[in-house]
């Protein structure tokens, strides 16, 4: 799991698109966090084969140490916007060791929900946001080289591989701020008709 820190300039606390809404973390998301964490199902896809396996305590020290007392948090829930915001899945944004670039992870943590394009759609979302507010000029993001979803996800956004971890089990890829501009372009131009 990323860290959460104090070294990030603010970013972006509350992003809507058409069908999510993303928002801080509170301890009311506790039991889904906990949930999501403890499923192997749902933590695999991230490296995590037999889930995290947190307990009460467990879930009382991660909200001390990184949402308690916070002015504003990196770490949010992605809520379905309609009905009731119903929380779906977590995002994160973390330091990143390069200058003007930031690393962030997510999960939809509710299987059902998987091939629906919430994913993208919360990462596009994000994306839109953080680059407005000058904060970094590229996003980073982590996953095994054998999750595909996820490739595919981060790829519908505009993600490229950076580079495959020495261990090759690992791979990083890269949203720059221009290329997500000009994915967004090639995007509307798809829709338009203009191109294939």
């Amino acid at each position: 799991m990323m860290i959460n820190d104090n070294s990030l300039p603010p970013v972006p606390q509350r992003v809507q698109s058409q069908r999510l809404l993303i928002r801080p973390s509170t301890r009311a998301d506790a039991p889904y966090l906990k949930k999501w964490w403890n499923d192997p199902q749902v933590a695999d896809p991230g490296g995590n084969q037999a889930g995290m396996q947190y307990d009460d305590e467990d879930m009382e020290n991660w909200f001390r140490r990184y949402i308690d007392g916070r002015e504003y948090t990196t770490h949010f829930i992605i809520c379905l916007r309609e009905p009731d915001e119903r929380p779906i899945g977590e995002f994160y944004i973390a330091s990143d060791d390069r200058p003007g670039c930031v690393g962030c992870a997510l999960i939809i943590g509710e299987p059902s929900l998987w091939g629906k394009g919430y994913g993208s759609e919360a990462l596009a979302a994000y994306a839109e946001a953080l680059f407005a507010t000058d904060t970094c000029e590229a996003i980073r993001i982590d996953m095994p080289v054998d999750n595909i979803p996820a490739q595919r996800m981060a790829r519908k956004v505009g993600f490229v591989v950076e580079h495959v971890w020495a261990n090759g089990q690992f791979q990083t890829m890269l949203l720059s701020r221009a290329a997500f501009e000009l994915h967004k372009v090639r995007q509307a131009e798809i829709a338009a008709g203009l191109r294939r």
